[in-house]
């Protein structure tokens, strides 16, 4: 029986392409969505840290001021300022007290009323215009603590200090106390500073009745976060995260307690819009993918219907043949290229030694195509980001996708048309500037310098030398460091050496992650982490052409970041070439 092996290699063939294509592309999108979520949780949980302790920073403040009135020796002193002989003196200490009062309420944009107490003479002095002294309410007053406090819809937090930190029930030892209050309109301030420097909205939550907000809350998460407990004491110095879906919608939330006022600081996005391009990218992706698939089972059918079903029957007239049935002549005509074979079937001797050499030069060329092939999978994750930037960037800045498109354009062809193991040190560099540019426009932060002395411009160098080290300090380094961006290649030759220094200004690691990394990248194991993979392979690539003396080294540099030192042996390398 036959075995149609041609016909089957190629199906597998296709389908080769095709599942881990759909898969890589899958991993992909999965990946960069992870990515971007991550991203977005960091910096969500980032801002509403800051806040808090902005906030926090501001009442301290606040309550020093406050403690440092209540002791202030004008403020005792108006106790028993009624004693003294003169009444023009009491007056006179009561307008420094009001003066005191006015500069301080100015001077901190935070205070919205400050009000001072004498409990054993049953007197006060507020900046309020409505203030009436009531000593009941006084006494019931919490000492020395924020509260909070809501009439006529709005919210108020006060704070009471007495000039003595041991308070009798009557206050019957306390000269004076100084009440501080701020109103929600502070509050609201840092939800709009929150808000303006995020992607959601926020929200100050005390209990049900006391919610204080900016923009209008989804009343429907509101109670979906009540349901969860969200708004439980939570003691930790960092925000806590929450991923909540209603009514279809996603959120993430994150919360955060505010010490001092007791309350809970809410931020909230809504994952599906700020995730909307991406989405729709993930949707054009995946129509070409499924076009790619139907595409794919066509030519599968139409292979079949042209070649196969021909093929077995110019098989079966040859074994007919062989058999000894000389008179066996193919009369199918099919109007392609196996009516020419059906017509030659007489000279099927001659013919067939060339039919076997024609089969297995067209195997060559196939597999060599498929490595060529492969070989031009470089990155994926880059190339798809890059082309998620030039369709955001479609609308808004022609420019800009037109200068990605040109570096991104130079990298690759750079990429698929060298097929040696070595260029020379200029091609690498202007790969390096194209990866560089690409990487630039997607961050606007990236600035670099390259300075490589034109003696080693010249010097044969293996392919891919210096990408995965920029590479490494971009992803490793600077994507990790908020307000990193800088990158620095210089190269000196020294004592018959060739050195290139790539510095960055990124996140950079501890002594111990470089003697790990060391490890890692001179040790004779496999890892399998993507940064020690990258940097092993440079690293042995050299040794392996160049000796001993050659290879990587790491180190911190003088902006804090990382370093990754590139020697090889110029004599040897000279020699080489």
């Amino acid at each position: 029986m036959i075995k149609y092996r041609v016909f089957h290699k190629l199906l597998i063939m296709l389908a080769a392409l095709l599942i881990p294509t759909t898969l890589l592309f899958a991993y992909a999108n999965y990946t960069s969505k992870n990515v971007v979520k991550n991203t977005l949780e960091e910096s969500a949980a980032k801002q509403l840290e800051f806040s808090i302790q902005r906030m926090e920073q501001s009442l301290r403040q606040l309550e020093k001021q406050t403690l440092l009135l209540a002791n202030d020796s004008t403020i005792l002193s108006y106790a028993s300022s009624w004693e003294f002989s003169e009444y023009l003196n009491h007056l006179l200490i009561r307008k420094t007290i009001e003066e005191k009062m006015i500069l301080q309420s100015q001077a901190e944009p935070l205070i919205h009323e400050m009000t001072v107490y004498w409990p054993s003479i049953q007197e006060g002095i507020s900046t309020s215009e409505n203030f009436r002294f009531n000593h009941v309410e006084l006494l019931n007053k919490p000492k020395n603590q924020w509260f909070a406090r809501k009439s006529e819809g709005n919210h108020t937090f006060h704070l009471l200090f007495a000039n003595s930190s041991v308070i009798a029930p009557d206050m019957r030892n306390v000269v004076a106390t100084v009440e501080t209050t701020l109103s929600s309109a502070y509050l609201k301030s840092v939800l709009a500073g929150l808000d303006e420097a995020g992607n959601g909205k926020s929200f100050f939550y005390f209990s049900e009745d006391e919610l204080i907000e900016n923009t209008p809350v989804d009343k429907n998460l509101l109670t979906r976060l009540l349901q969860d407990n969200l708004f439980e004491a939570n003691d930790s110095a960092h925000p806590k995260l929450n991923v909540i879906e209603v009514e279809g919608v996603e959120y993430l939330v994150q919360s955060m307690r505010s010490p001092s006022l007791g309350g809970t600081l809410v931020s909230y996005i809504e994952s599906d819009k700020f995730l909307h391009p991406l989405q729709k990218m993930n949707m054009f992706v995946n129509g070409s993918l499924l076009l790619l698939f139907i595409t794919g089972i066509a030519i599968s059918y139409l292979f079949y219907r042209h070649f196969r079903m021909p093929f077995g029957y110019l098989v079966r007239k040859i074994e007919s043949l062989g058999a000894g049935d000389y008179a066996s002549r193919a009369t199918l005509r099919t109007n392609t290229e196996f009516d020419f074979l059906f017509d030659r079937f007489n000279d099927m001797a001659a013919r067939t030694q060339s039919l076997i050499e024609n089969v297995y030069e067209e195997k060559v060329r196939t597999r060599e195509a498929e490595y060529k092939h492969l070989q031009s999978q470089i990155n994926p994750h880059f190339l798809y980001n890059c082309l998620f930037y030039i369709v955001s960037m479609a609308h808004k800045s022609p420019e800009a996708v037109i200068s990605m498109a040109k570096n991104l354009s130079h990298f690759y062809r750079y990429i698929t048309r060298k097929a040696g193991e070595y260029t020379t040190m200029m091609d690498e560099i202007r790969l390096v500037e194209s990866y560089l540019e690409v990487q630039s426009l997607r961050n606007k932060r990236l600035t670099y310098k390259i300075d490589i002395p034109a003696s080693m411009l010249g010097l044969s160098v293996p392919t891919l030398l210096l990408q995965p080290l920029v590479e490494n300090a971009i992803v490793h380094g600077i994507e990790q460091k908020r307000d990193a961006g800088k990158i620095h290649i210089r190269g000196e030759i020294h004592d018959g050496q060739c050195i290139i220094y790539v510095d960055d200004d990124g996140a950079g690691l501890s002594e111990e992650g470089i003697e790990s990394i060391m490890d890692r990248v001179h040790g004779s194991y496999r890892t399998t982490e993507e940064m020690g993979c990258g940097l092993r392979n440079v690293h042995h690539r050299l040794i392996n052409r160049y000796g001993g003396s050659s290879g990587l080294s790491f180190s911190s540099n003088e902006w804090g970041g990382f370093r990754v030192t590139l020697r090889l042996s110029q004599l040897q390398q000279e020699d080489s070439a």
